[in-house]
């Protein structure tokens, strides 16, 4: 027993002698602090190019920060056309660096990036974290975050395309159809500011960047969510597509082209059993008929995400797919 009080003794003066000898440092402001001051990395590429990971975008007041990763070469002393991809995953799953059978999407993006363009990826809000329209809604707040820091990503501000596969694919084309719909306009990035600071915000008129685009490249995507066999769709809603008809309809890209459409280009596989061939065709032929320029190519034996019967069938078809991407969104920059 006398042993034990012993030990306990000096455990406990060690624990004193401890507790006056260490100091903390720590800079303390005036008033709560909200701002993210992690540092930024800044990671490389091949050709020259940079990535900075998880950009915050917008702070929405009751969730997650929305974030961005964002490529782009190296020199910025001039401006660059930009482009915004948006992932699949039925808007419940996916994320910013993956698209079907890439083994290293975020290289695919350098990649573009190293032919002159400023590339972004969105993380937008998934349907288990929030109903639609918070997808398309986050998609826009990204458009116009490209716009708004322009000078210090070099973007050429007239020169904004989307690209996005399946459920991206929806949400890209939808974005490029909607140009300063009212209905989706996004929801003001408050969740880092006081109280005072929001209702200053409110009483003044602050500049909105547009959040238009100047085409848009659709892998296998949803067009028409009324004729779409999916639970997801249900999840996106927040109610059975035959039920709410006018709700699907209303958030279908099909039944949102208006007059002079910006340029598409739509790939989709013939096999495509998860979402049908046929929603391309329909789109491509809804945008001719609008007076847009629709390029439509369909890869013969192929399911969704361009897999095929064998791998190598399968690297093909995402091989022709991303080349004649890359085309089409080098020819309109040119223009």
């Amino acid at each position: 027993m006398k042993i034990v009080g012993v030990a306990l003794f000096t455990l406990l003066s060690s624990c004193v002698v401890a507790t006056a000898q260490t100091s903390v440092e720590a800079d303390i402001a005036a008033k709560t602090v909200r701002t993210d001051v992690f540092p930024q990395p800044e990671i490389g590429f091949p050709g020259d190019v940079v990535a900075w990971p998880q950009v915050e975008i917008s702070n929405l007041d009751g969730y997650r920060p929305i974030r961005m990763d964002i490529y782009a070469p190296r020199d910025r002393s001039r401006k660059r056309p930009a482009v915004l991809w948006v992932h699949g995953g039925g808007w419940s799953r996916g994320d910013a660096r993956t698209s079907g059978a890439y083994k290293n999407w975020p290289a695919v993006l350098a990649s573009l990036a190293a032919r002159g363009f400023v590339v972004a990826s969105v993380d937008y809000r998934l349907s288990g974290e929030a109903r639609f329209p918070a997808q398309i809604q986050d998609v826009k707040a990204a458009i116009r975050h490209l716009r708004l820091q322009s000078d210090v990503l070099g973007v050429d501000a007239s020169r904004i395309y989307l690209w996005g596969g399946s459920a991206g694919g929806h949400l890209a084309s939808l974005a490029a159809l909607t140009c300063g719909a009212p209905e989706y306009e996004p929801q003001p990035s408050t969740g880092r500011l006081e109280r005072r600071e929001i209702a200053a915000l409110e009483d003044r008129e602050a500049p909105v960047a547009s959040d238009c685009v100047q085409g848009a490249a659709l892998w296998y995507g949803v067009f028409d969510l009324e004729h779409t066999p999916a639970v997801n769709v249900a999840r996106l809603l927040g109610c059975d597509p035959s039920i709410c008809s006018d709700v699907a309809r209303a958030a279908s890209p099909l039944h949102r082209v208006g007059k002079s459409p910006p340029p598409m280009l739509l790939i989709h596989g013939t096999k495509d059993e998860t979402v049908a061939a046929s929603q391309s065709e329909a789109m491509a032929t809804a945008l001719r008929a609008a007076g847009g320029s629709a390029e439509l190519l369909m890869i013969p034996g192929v399911d969704h995400g361009l897999m095929g019967d064998t791998a190598q069938a399968t690297r093909e078809a995402n091989l022709r797919a991303l080349g004649r991407t890359f085309a089409f969104l080098e020819s309109l920059a040119r223009r």
